[in-house]
């Protein structure tokens, strides 16, 4: 916004111009500035030899045969490739967005992590992210999930700026309630979170109870110890107001006995939460198994058993790659 306003007073407009800029660009689904007919028409020419309107471009989608989930491949403007999930299921409508172009935080279980970290995405292209498959789809989502590749707290300036554009009465106006952040487990940046006051649902990739396992799967993140991430969850909990979702990937044998589920009880009292029991996703070339639906279960039970809000997610777009944990190398196709 700050470069617009510099913009607008080097081209001496007056503010109100930046008013009907931001509606032409959120509101309207324009493709160019030609568009804005209400600004005058040097004004538009000297916007488009300054700005780009959209920074992505979308080259190609893939539809599931089985939820009718949709992928969409984006070009960023340095041609790197850029996936995202669009997750329809009644009228709730989810879109499932990147932040980064590979990641680098190697997560044994996750496809992301097969594809090496290039660089970060602007808040310019995570919004048009949204922006474009609004207008392919010609309806707005109803749920915003920062789930997609990339690890979002490692791109904090530029995801919290597009949540603020998101939030913003001036960008899309979304309550922050329908935005999901997820993250590895960056105690920083949670910390940083809560200091910051950015308010959204709050969804931790905590997958084991142990410091020694969760290092082992998750070689980066994992080097957060267990208790020290829950203290921040608990944090930010307390500074927000709002429940903390854990994510636990269920790992065949490796993350889902009773002893597992005994401990997560017990690390994660005292504030408000969810867990989401996610069943592994199969990954080629990677060393696990999905577990049985009856040992998923069963594992379900036992933290009812202790009193934990606990839901199965249901797998989306298996056969096109999109799944949780399956965005990878397949963007490279």
């Amino acid at each position: 916004m700050e470069d617009v306003q510099k913009f607008l007073q080097q081209e001496g407009q007056p503010g109100f111009r930046l008013k009907q800029i931001y509606d032409w660009f959120f509101n309207r689904q324009i493709r160019s500035f030609e568009e804005m007919s209400d600004l005058p028409a040097p004004f538009r020419k000297a916007l488009d030899s300054r700005f780009r309107l959209h920074p992505l471009i979308l080259s190609r989608k893939e539809t599931s045969a089985l939820d009718g989930t949709i992928r969409y491949f984006f070009a960023g403007h340095d041609g790197k490739p850029i996936s995202t999930v669009y997750l329809p299921e009644g009228e709730r409508l989810s879109l499932c967005l990147s932040t980064q172009v590979g990641c680098a935080y190697r997560c044994s279980f996750c496809a992301s992590g097969l594809v090496p970290f290039q660089r970060q995405l602007s808040a310019a292209e995570i919004l048009d992210q949204i922006l474009l498959i609004r207008k392919d789809q010609q309806q707005m989502p109803t749920n915003l999930l920062f789930m997609g590749m990339g690890e979002p707290l490692a791109n904090y300036t530029q995801v919290t700026q597009s949540i603020r554009w998101i939030t913003s009465p001036m960008g899309l106006a979304m309550s922050p309630s329908r935005i999901t952040l997820s993250t590895s487990g960056l105690v920083p940046q949670i910390l940083k979170l809560a200091e910051d006051n950015v308010r959204v649902n709050l969804a931790i990739s905590l997958h084991a109870v142990r410091d020694d396992l969760r290092l082992k799967i998750m070689p980066v993140s994992g080097k957060f110890g267990v208790r020290e991430l829950i203290k921040a969850a608990k944090n930010y909990a307390r500074k927000t107001h709002a429940p903390v979702t854990f994510e636990y990937i269920l790992l065949d044998h490796v993350n889902d006995r009773l002893v597992d589920a005994i401990r997560l009880s017990y690390l994660i009292k005292g504030f408000p939460h969810k867990v989401n029991l996610i069943p592994y996703n199969p990954v080629e070339g990677l060393p696990y198994e999905r577990p049985s639906g009856e040992s998923v279960a069963r594992f379900q039970n036992w933290l009812r058993q202790r009193g934990v809000p606990v839901y199965v997610r249901k797998p989306k777009g298996l056969d096109i790659g999109s799944a949780c944990g399956q965005l990878g190398p397949a963007v490279q196709r």
